[in-house]
């Protein structure tokens, strides 16, 4: 049989993506890798989430290995809404949803707005998993003009009024891939043209924790908490991403239609993993393991922006994240990021490609750099061996 015959039409949307297949191999490698997207295991709290399993195990094992509400486990929702609440976005239980991962709360999302021919205007460059998610609904993703300060908001608000513009999708902090931060002085700009165009705010909160430079970030809704904002969090950038926890918040009528859509996707989110960080957190653990993560990327970050300085200045540009995972560097005019893989590579180090990351193209002389899962004794060699790659 055929099968690839009898696929949905918009399956034909849904590729294997080269570089998600490229930080896979990249992984066996025995390079320094600055290619991964991972968070540095070191930073597990490991023993926290032992001493959490065996309690649910011995107190509560028959709710933490049964079924559960497609909502989530309500105690979690309720320790959700409050800290949104405490950074001033006030939020109820009933709005919010414990989803899969926020890859899943982006394709719950995409799922309840897209349809085929519809656009969303994303950052350039953007997150290349929400691509690919927005492409699966036979969406277009339109870039909206960035800079170092994130969306320009004049720019947003023009491509807010173009015709089928359903879903606005912002990295509001620390984004991936470039590790800019939406400035304050620009968000209630951008949240007033997406309310006045009718168009909904995706604000993706993956890397908002994770500041290392002065100021505590706030959720991009706190700027304008009337504005049509879903808010996706996770917390697997702070305690773990295998357990695969994280969070939609919205108006309550938004998140019970979410809900169903996640009941006929997979019922609900992992009972006992859902119990798990709800210990954790309500135990008061989570702000020393932030301080903690901040504290070990932070002193990484520097790292790799002193060694970039050192062997980099003038031969190519970087951006400055103050917080996140990620930089992206660009390299002199007329180098291609693609095509100097291979040589970096005969070098000892790896790095993303950075095209994907633009939605409408260009971007072929970027590159996408990890600067927190390598070990801190690699950082130093890994840049002298990119800097050798480029020339």
């Amino acid at each position: 049989m055929e099968w690839e015959t009898l696929y949905a039409r918009r399956m034909g949307r849904v590729e294997p993506s080269p570089i998600m297949a490229l930080i896979r191999v990249l992984s066996q490698r025995p390079v320094i890798n600055f290619a991964s997207g991972l968070p540095d295991p070191a930073g597990f709290p490991v023993k926290a989430l032992q001493e959490a399993a065996a309690e649910i195990l011995a107190e509560d094992w028959r709710a933490g290995l049964q079924y559960g509400e497609a909502e989530g486990y309500r105690p979690l929702r309720e320790w959700v809404a409050a800290d949104l609440t405490a950074r001033d976005v006030p939020t109820k239980a009933e709005q919010v949803l414990i989803v899969s991962g926020s890859q899943q709360g982006i394709d719950l999302v995409a799922r309840a707005f897209l349809q085929s021919g519809d656009v969303v205007l994303t950052e350039e460059p953007s997150y290349l998993a929400a691509l690919q998610v927005f492409a699966s609904y036979e969406a277009t993703a339109r870039p909206v003009a960035t800079d170092a300060d994130g969306l320009d908001p004049d720019a947003a608000a023009a491509a807010l009024k173009q015709s089928r513009v359903k879903l606005l999708y912002s990295m509001p902090n620390h984004q991936n891939p470039a590790g800019t931060t939406l400035a304050t002085n620009r968000r209630v700009a951008v949240l007033r043209a997406a309310a006045a165009a009718g168009v909904p705010v995706l604000a993706d909160e993956a890397y908002l924790h994770l500041r290392y430079d002065a100021g505590e970030p706030a959720p991009l809704a706190a700027a304008d908490p009337e504005a049509p904002v879903l808010t996706v969090g996770t917390f697997s950038k702070t305690i773990s991403p295998g357990l695969r926890v994280a969070w939609i918040a919205g108006p309550a009528p938004v998140i019970a239609r979410l809900a169903l859509l996640k009941q006929v996707t997979d019922l609900h989110a992992n009972s006992f993993t859902q119990r798990m960080v709800h210990r954790y957190v309500a135990a008061g653990h989570l702000p020393a393991q932030v301080a903690h993560l901040r504290a070990a990327y932070r002193e990484k970050r520097d790292a790799f922006l002193r060694a970039l300085e050192r062997q980099l200045t003038g031969r190519a540009t970087w951006t400055r994240p103050a917080g996140g995972m990620f930089l992206l560097l660009r390299l002199p005019s007329g180098q291609s990021a693609t095509g100097l893989l291979s040589k970096a590579l005969d070098q000892g180090v790896a790095y993303v490609p950075g095209a994907a990351f633009f939605p409408a193209g260009g971007g072929e002389g970027t590159m996408r750099l990890n600067f927190v899962s390598p070990p801190l004794t690699d950082i130093d060699e890994g840049v002298a061996r990119l800097a050798r790659a480029i020339g």
